[in-house]
């Protein structure tokens, strides 16, 4: 055999490529995530883009020769809907992790945009992600258990003395994106849930954001257009958080210390940190617990639905606007009701919170302190104060923010129309927005340096659970009005303190007057665009002076007739 070629005679190009290669490992060590697999990622992501593409064709041909509006076109494009929804499933089953992230992120988009953000089908036919993804079988899955305590050879044997489980049930009673859930009972007789990272998920999302951002042109193109490697790069940054679990047992501490004064109405289940780890999360077993968006089982619970959806809506708005902590996955499989006996023969909602993997913070930038301010000139309409932090939080296309927070906060601005007020009250966008509208405005929400995706993101789950009670959209608007009034300081107290008589008084004259004017409104809308071809929105002074005038109207026929008789 010939000799090795000397050191400084290797090809320039060949040492230049095991260097970068040596740079990518260590950075994906630095991250904590896997090497990354090219084959495995190009193989997962081609299988993909073969039913992007089928979908693509399978929309194209399925309406080519209908017209558009007609009934035939709505009813073949619910059908389109139907199928793509159920290759979107069938994708993320078979990919897990990443793709199961991103079909309940997608899932969540609905919120503050109705169907038009994304076709209700969609959205039926994911949510089963929450907390019924595909999961991994015992044999596999302990290896990563094994890592951090000592399990001998189960669970082909029994479990050792040695390990802290006593019993541990084989069928996960939850999974999702990136871990399935075990109960299980210590040594000492506590029952605990354990929350174990898929063993081969680093290596299979390392292997997937590498060929994303080595195919960034071709999705650019995929997406009309648009520069979408951001998103790519923010579920990088914010998936390889999730996946460091001592963060989450972190986050979950602080979360039950930010709430203990809401005790015993809001419940953090404790991490047991002797029994947990990078990939493992022990934590305490909450019994009796139903989804916080089953009206049908808080019922049977003995349980007020009304009752249980006010308690997550003040929950959560005290968390962003007080604390400025963003939960960033509140749906329906980690936002959970249990009863408890408040006293004899009433039972009271008790509100528990899982999954602390990843928070975004609003306090930085002063982000909370703005959207604080951002929400009471919605709701004042307060136009200038509207325009000078909606141009740092959305730029251009500040117009959208309002309509996104709320249907209702369409009047906030300056030239609504009737059909505008008829979308509000059935809380909806206003016709004139279209989906690429909205694609434009979480565009200019990120580059408009307050980055409001993960809030607007997690806005709209809570607003899923809260719309499933038939919550009402004045209800949610003043909650949030209250807690933005609470917040609005640049360091307000850990406790909120109750609002003064002024300002109640000031929070529920500027909801009276935006509710008058929606439901007062929303009636006689139609009737002016039939009859008097209006478009604009009638002074509030003018509502209120219809039901006025017609009372008089009826008090004076009444009158009438009472002298004739």
């Amino acid at each position: 055999a010939a000799p090795a070629e000397p050191r400084a005679t290797r090809p320039l190009c060949a040492r230049r490529h095991r260097r970068r290669a040596r740079r990518r490992r260590l950075s994906a060590m630095a991250q904590g995530m896997a090497m990354p697999d090219m084959m495995l990622g190009m193989t997962r992501s081609m299988l993909t883009m073969m039913e992007f593409n089928e979908q693509k064709q399978d929309y194209l041909s399925s309406l080519a020769d209908l017209e558009e509006g007609s009934q035939a076109y709505q009813d073949a494009l619910e059908a389109c809907h139907r199928r793509g929804a159920e290759r979107c499933r069938k994708v993320a089953q078979l990919h897990r992790g990443l793709y199961v992230k991103a079909a309940q992120f997608i899932a969540s988009l609905r919120g503050g945009t109705g169907d038009r953000g994304v076709p209700k089908a969609y959205i039926e036919e994911l949510s089963v992600f929450t907390d019924h993804a595909p999961h991994k079988p015992l044999a596999e899955i302990a290896t990563v258990l094994k890592e951090c305590m000592e399990l001998g050879d189960w669970p082909e044997g029994p479990l050792p003395e040695s390990a802290p489980f006593a019993e541990f049930e084989g069928e996960p009673i939850a999974s999702a994106s990136l871990a399935q859930v075990h109960h299980a009972v210590l040594r000492d007789g506590r029952r605990v849930a354990v929350k174990i990272q898929y063993p081969e998920l680093q290596k299979e999302m390392a292997s997937d954001f590498h060929v994303f951002k080595t195919m960034g042109a071709q999705i650019t193109q995929m997406a009309q257009g648009y520069d979408v490697m951001w998103i790519v790069d923010d579920f990088e940054k914010y998936l390889t958080r999730e996946l460091d679990f001592q963060l989450e047992a972190a986050n979950a501490q602080e979360t039950a210390r930010a709430l203990a004064h809401l005790a015993p109405n809001v419940y953090v289940p404790p991490i047991l940190k002797e029994f947990s780890s990078s990939r493992v999360v022990t934590m305490e077993f909450c019994e009796g617990m139903v989804k916080a968006n089953d009206t049908a089982a808080l019922t049977r619970a003995g349980l007020d639905p009304l009752e249980c959806a006010n308690l997550i809506c003040s929950t959560f708005a005290e968390m962003i606007f007080v604390h400025g902590r963003v939960h960033a996955d509140p749906h329906a499989g980690n936002i959970y009701i249990r009863p408890r006996e408040d006293r004899p023969g009433r039972r009271k909602p008790q509100l528990v919170i899982l999954d602390h993997g990843l928070y975004h913070d609003l306090n930085e930038n002063d982000v909370r302190w703005n959207f604080c301010k951002y929400w009471q000139a919605c709701c004042s309409k307060n136009r200038g104060q509207m325009e000078e932090i909606g141009q740092r939080f959305a730029g251009a296309l500040r117009r959208f923010l309002p309509l996104i927070l709320s249907p209702w906060f369409v009047l906030s601005g300056a030239g609504a129309s009737l059909r505008d007020i008829v979308c509000a009250s059935q809380g909806r966008l206003p016709d004139s927005v279209g989906l690429r509208d909205v694609a434009d405005f979480v565009c200019a929400t990120r580059e408009g340096g307050a980055n409001l995706i993960g809030l607007l993101h997690s806005l709209g789950y809570i607003r899923g659970l809260l719309e499933a009670h038939a919550y009402p959209e004045r209800r949610r608007v003043e909650v949030m009005l209250k807690y933005a009034m609470l917040g609005d300081n640049k360091t307000p107290p850990a406790v909120p303190h109750p609002l003064s008589v002024t300002q109640e008084l000031w929070m529920s004259w500027h909801v009276t007057v935006f509710s008058s004017q929606v439901y007062l409104s929303a009636p006689v809308a139609g009737v002016l665009l039939k009859y008097v071809r209006d478009r604009q929105v009638p002074s509030f002074w003018f509502l209120v002076s219809i039901p006025a005038l017609l009372a008089v109207l009826g008090f004076g026929a009444r009158y009438a007739l009472a002298i004739r008789q």
